[in-house]
């Protein structure tokens, strides 16, 4: 079953489907929407959870939001989200949603299961040099073949389908606001250097081929800020900077492990590195 709803007087929509106990809510990342995760809620075997879905102010079909562009607005309009749906809840991230979905978990622990980082940019932002940056902050300018070129190099194994689905979302793309949002990721969240107000676990996934997020770089400046004991990173092989598109399968069987393991027993452990 689906619906759809959106929260009062706003332009926040949120896409339901199933039903459970609970709830699974999945964030997108910069230049995409939340249709990215089609293909891996189409494997997930969780069918307790409810899973919900929304797009990013600036995004998909809120590609005409006002700003302001912020960590703390992007973290609020979830917040929105997971007050409406009022169920206990897994926040799922991709790329810039890992320090959203991590604020708002961290900001309601009564409710916060546990979270999924996938190819997750460190809080402190990824702090790029202004002329290696200007490539990302001027995507919103360039031409559709261009910008499937880009797409292709940073995720060299996405059908080319789903590339050009993105493209045509692209093409709403207002180009000051994906400059504006890009600053947001690249300059970082500004609490960032304290540990991470979440305590409960973690689901981390590189991908292994990842040219912008290295192990070292998620080992050093994204795992180290969760409990290790609860904290689980593995790397999907074969993959750039989009698994859940590239690999989608692998990405939902790696969800579909950690919520047994870790939400229906409440088990922990030594943290897991696999890759």
């Amino acid at each position: 079953m689906t619906s759809s709803a959106t929260i009062p007087h706003s332009d926040i929509g949120l896409r339901r489907d199933g039903a459970g106990d609970r709830a699974m809510v999945f964030m997108h990342g910069f230049l995409d929407d939340q249709h990215v995760w089609d293909p891996v809620i189409a494997e997930l075997t969780a069918f307790e959870f409810e899973i919900v879905r929304l797009d990013l102010a600036g995004f998909g079909d809120r590609s005409e939001a006002p700003g302001p562009f912020t960590f703390d607005r992007f973290a609020a309009d979830l917040s929105a989200v997971v007050d409406a749906v009022g169920k206990p809840f897994v926040l799922v991230g991709h790329s810039m949603a890992a320090p959203i979905v991590e604020l708002v978990a961290a900001g309601r622990p009564d409710r916060a299961l546990g979270l999924a980082l996938v190819s997750p940019i460190p809080m402190a932002g990824t702090r790029l040099p202004d002329e290696a940056f200007e490539l990302f902050r001027s995507l919103g300018e360039l031409g559709a073949a261009e910008y499937r070129a880009f797409r292709r190099q940073v995720a060299p194994l996405a059908p080319e389908a789903e590339l050009e689905r993105l493209g045509a979302v692209a093409a709403r793309f207002r180009p000051e606001v994906v400059r504006s949002v890009a600053d947001v990721w690249n300059n970082g969240y500004p609490a960032s250097e304290r540990r991470s107000g979440f305590a409960g676990p973690v689901l981390i996934l590189r991908g292994a081929d990842d040219p912008l997020l290295t192990a070292e770089i998620v080992a050093a400046r994204v795992a180290a800020r969760f409990d290790p004991a609860r904290t689980t990173v593995t790397a999907i092989e074969e993959s750039g900077h989009w698994p859940h598109i590239e690999r989608p399968s692998a990405v939902a069987a790696e969800i579909n492990r950690f919520l047994p393991d870790n939400l229906a027993t409440g088990a922990t452990g030594a943290v897991a590195k696999r890759g």
